[in-house]
């Protein structure tokens, strides 16, 4: 029997699967845990172990699960310098900004694992392969309109840490195997002036 392992995405960082029972397709995101069970009809059955589908289960294509650990490290630690628009992380510096007149507050905030596709990020596609993959700023659930702020990226902020597109990419190659070992989040992103 297969064992613990994580979710291959695609060139996009995402992976298609069905919802057990009612066929519902979702995508997931690279590196997320799984617990990877039997194929089955042609597809191969897996429980989700983090994030925000943790508990749920889904079945995918063969060959787009592996079984063991892709390289799992502890938790980012990024700083935002909002006076100088620098998102320090554990891959370098990215240039990023928030909305001035809505910024996202100071203090430390958990990043969570990535939620869903965010569409928003589709404009940004041609300059990085992931810009469809945000993360949560906060605890619980986004809520939109009331506490829904990400890191992302992008070049318009409506108050998340918008990181520009050109850095995107080695941002997310340096927290995508970030964990902090509560099952939600990659790290901590602290806001400072």
């Amino acid at each position: 029997m297969p064992g613990k392992g994580y979710v291959v995405g695609d060139s996009s960082g995402w992976l298609r699967v069905k919802s057990e029972g009612s066929g519902i397709v979702v995508a997931l995101p690279g590196y997320l845990k799984v617990d990877i069970g039997e194929i089955k009809n042609g597809r191969e059955a897996f429980t989700v172990l983090e994030g925000v589908n943790a508990g749920k289960r889904f079945d995918a294509v063969p060959g787009n699960l592996k079984v063991g650990n892709p390289g799992y490290r502890g938790g980012a630690q990024l700083r935002f310098v909002l006076s100088k628009g620098e998102l320090y992380h554990p891959g370098g510096i990215a240039r990023a900004k928030t909305q001035p007149e809505n910024p996202v507050p100071v203090g430390s905030h958990p990043i969570q694992i990535p939620d869903f596709v965010h569409q928003f990020g589709q404009g940004y596609l041609a300059r990085s392969p992931y810009a469809t993959t945000w993360m949560y700023l906060g605890r619980g659930a986004a809520v939109s309109g009331r506490n829904d702020r990400y890191l992302h990226c992008g070049t318009v902020s409506l108050g998340c840490i918008t990181v520009n597109p050109e850095d995107w990419s080695a941002l997310y190659a340096s927290v995508i195997l970030c964990r902090t070992g509560d099952g939600k989040t990659i790290g901590t992103a602290t806001v400072v002036r």
